[in-house]
């Protein structure tokens, strides 16, 4: 993987010239975690991701965190670092907006960047304040790792130079998540070839187990999209359906986050959750009230018949619905 050329986005820290450096003492690890941490070492060496450093002025620990899928990932604890590191202002793109323009088309691909971060470098002056301490020495990056702030702004910013005119016409990327869009399966090869020119261009690698072409429908930033429409992450209602009422004022709070997440396929979501964010605003012990579980049980029965929502095309006739009370005003765009 020989990385995106640092003509094209390297990434910069822009540390504050007056924070003082910090060096982490190291932690103690388990065996275990020690030998893993070890093995991930090797083979970031063998890619030539890190390299051996001398008299680091920051120095941080490694992490082992478990993933969702149950293994194993070693991360680097920045935290001192990215306090002394001002954040990028660059724009995320929105979720509802790519999610939108993906719907309807006859054929989706759906591609993944080989470990994203790791393909654009460090800028030389920099990569030594990325040191970490392990057992066996000292590291750092020469190429930009996971929990680095402002991390992600870079890598935007080399997507956006890499597709440029081609987003919001046949292709949408969030962070290394990138969609091709092909809206008759006529110009699916077309549209393909375009899109592995731009990457060829900046050397962008792409991760092949994680790659699906000229599907009909897929799942999309926590929806499923397809020519008919965007439907609801099933995953997310049965994990609601299978909530407990809550006990305490965290699993309310859990339970709110995970409304939110499903908020534009839910009719009058706010008149439905009112019970909840009463007992939010509420000071004291936390009691869960017999009005909230009525509105718990109803919103779980209200799941099974989630809709499917459809991007209006330009020009067509919407209609504006509202439901009013004296707390809540709820409205939705219909197109008959």
């Amino acid at each position: 993987m020989p990385g995106i050329p640092w003509e094209v986005i390297e990434h910069r820290l822009k540390i504050n010239p007056d924070a003082k450096p910090v060096r982490q003492k190291p932690q103690r690890q388990s065996v275990e975690r020690q030998d893993f941490i070890r093995q991930e070492v090797r083979k970031l060496l063998d890619a030539g991701f890190i390299e051996e450093v001398h008299h680091p002025e920051w120095l941080a620990n490694p992490v082992v965190v478990p993933k969702a899928n149950g293994k194993l990932r070693m991360c680097i604890d920045y935290t001192s670092l990215n306090k002394a590191c001002p954040p990028d202002p660059y724009p995320l793109p929105r979720i509802d907006q790519i999610v939108d323009s993906t719907s309807g088309c006859e054929l989706l691909s759906f591609l993944d960047a080989y470990s994203g971060f790791h393909q654009i470098r460090v800028n030389e002056e920099d990569k030594r304040h990325t040191a970490f301490v392990t057992v066996d020495g000292l590291y750092c990056y020469v190429v930009m790792p996971y929990g680095l702030r402002n991390a992600l702004p870079t890598f935007l910013r080399g997507m956006n130079f890499t597709f440029c005119d081609l987003i919001r016409n046949i292709v949408e990327v969030y962070v290394d998540d990138i969609v091709v869009k092909t809206r008759e399966g006529s110009t699916l090869l077309e549209d393909l070839t375009l899109v592995f020119d731009r990457l060829r261009a900046t050397r962008t690698k792409l991760n092949p187990e994680k790659c699906v072409f000229g599907v009909s429908a897929g799942k999309l930033l926590g929806f499923l999209v397809s020519h008919r429409g965007i439907k609801a992450n099933p995953t997310k209602i049965r994990a609601i359906e299978a909530m407990r009422p809550p006990a305490c004022i965290k699993d309310l709070q859990k339970l709110t986050w995970s409304l939110a997440a499903l908020s534009r396929f839910i009719s009058r979501l706010g008149e439905r959750a009112l019970p909840f964010f009463k007992l939010l605003r509420k000071s004291g012990s936390f009691i869960w009230t017999e009005e909230a579980e009525q509105a718990f049980q109803e919103l779980k029965q209200h799941l099974t018949t989630l809709p499917i929502m459809v991007a209006p095309e330009p020009g067509e006739t919407l209609y504006l619905y509202l439901a009013a009370t004296s707390k809540v005003v709820s409205m939705v765009l219909v197109a008959e």
